[in-house]
C-alpha cells in the first residue's frame, strides 16, 4: 500500500444520520489514533479521493458512498458495520480497532471487484453515463404500473420483459436487491452479472446469468417509458427513443479484507447453518 509521508492516510466515510453505533466506532477510531503516525481524514470528499484506505463506518449504503469516491482511483475499501445486515459492511464494530491494525501495517488482502458501465444513448449521442457497483434497476415511474422492456444480449434478441421492474446486477449487487427479488448468489470475483426481473407477468421468467464480456440493450416499447436507479442512489429517466447500453466498466472496486471472509458472511448474515445438528 502506498504510503504519504512515512505515514498511511485512512480516510474514514460515514453515513449523515448519526447512531450510537457510529459515534460508539468514532470514539473508536480517536481513541486508535493518539500517539500514531497515521493520518485520519474525515473530509472533504477532494482529500478522502487521495488517501491510501477508505473506512466506510455505516450500512452497505456508506460502502457504495466509499465506492464512489474510489471510483478510478483503486483505492482499497474496507466495511465496518454501524447500521443493520449488510454484506458490503461485514466487520463488526469490536473488529474495527484489529480492522485499523492490519490497514496501518499492510497486512490484508485485497480484491478487484467488477463494476457496471450504464450509458444512455439518443439518436446515437451518448446522454448519461454512469459506474455503479451493485446494480442498475429499472422501474415504472407510477406504483401500480409495469415496465414494457426490449432487451438484447450481445445484439441478439433475448426477450420483452413486462413486470414490477428489471434489475441487472454484479456479483457484489448480487447479495443485494438482486437477493431479496429471488435471484443468485454470484461469488464476488466472478465475471458474470445477472439479468433479474421484478415480479414478472411470466411464470416462467426467470433470472439469467450473462458473461461480464456481454453488453446488454434495453429499450423501452413504444407507449412506455421508465425510471433507471443506479445503486440506490441516483435517478433518471429511460425515455422512449432512448438505448440503455450496459457493459463491464473498465473500472473496478478494490476491498480490503483482513481473511477470505466472504463464505463466513454467507453464514452468519443469511443464517445458513448447514446440516441439522443433534
Amino acid at each position: 500500500m502506498a504510503k504519504c509521508g512515512g505515514c498511511v492516510k485512512i480516510g474514514i466515510v460515514t453515513r449523515r444520520e448519526q447512531n450510537s453505533k457510529l459515534l460508539e466506532a468514532l470514539k473508536t477510531i480517536e481513541r486508535w489514533s493518539k500517539n500514531r503516525r497515521e493520518k485520519i481524514v474525515y473530509a472533504p470528499e477532494s482529500l478522502l479521493k487521495k488517501c491510501d484506505v477508505l473506512v466506510a463506518v455505516g450500512g452497505d449504503g456508506t460502502v457504495l458512498s466509499a465506492a464512489r469516491i474510489a471510483c478510478g482511483k483503486q483505492i482499497p475499501i474496507i466495511g465496518i458495520n454501524a447500521g443493520r445486515v449488510g454484506f458490503l459492511a461485514e466487520y463488526k464494530l469490536e473488529e474495527l480497532s484489529a480492522v485499523l491494525d492490519a490497514l496501518s501495517s499492510g497486512t490484508f488482502l485485497t480484491q478487484d471487484r467488477i463494476m457496471l458501465d450504464c450509458s444512455v444513448y439518443l439518436k446515437n449521442k451518448k446522454v448519461l453515463n454512469r459506474i455503479v457497483l451493485n446494480e442498475i434497476y429499472l422501474h415504472a415511474h407510477a406504483p401500480e404500473k409495469m415496465v414494457n422492456l426490449e432487451v438484447k444480449i450481445d445484439d441478439k434478441f433475448l426477450t420483452e420483459y413486462w413486470a414490477d421492474g428489471l434489475m441487472l446486477a454484479t456479483p457484489t449487487g448480487s447479495t443485494a436487491y438482486n437477493l431479496a427479488a429471488g435471484g443468485p448468489i454470484i461469488y464476488p470475483p466472478a465475471e458474470a452479472f445477472v439479468l433479474n426481473a421484478v415480479n414478472p407477468m411470466s411464470l416462467s421468467v426467470r433470472p439469467i446469468i450473462i458473461p461480464s464480456s456481454s453488453v446488454c440493450k434495453i429499450k423501452c416499447l413504444p407507449g412506455s417509458t421508465a425510471e433507471m436507479v443506479f445503486d440506490g442512489h441516483f435517478t433518471e429517466e429511460l425515455g422512449e427513443k432512448s438505448e440503455l447500453i450496459i457493459r463491464r466498466s473498465r473500472y473496478v472496486t478494490r476491498f480490503a479484507h483482513t481473511s477470505d471472509s466472504f463464505a463466513q458472511a454467507l453464514r452468519e448474515k443469511l443464517g445458513w447453518t448447514g446440516r441439522v445438528k443433534r
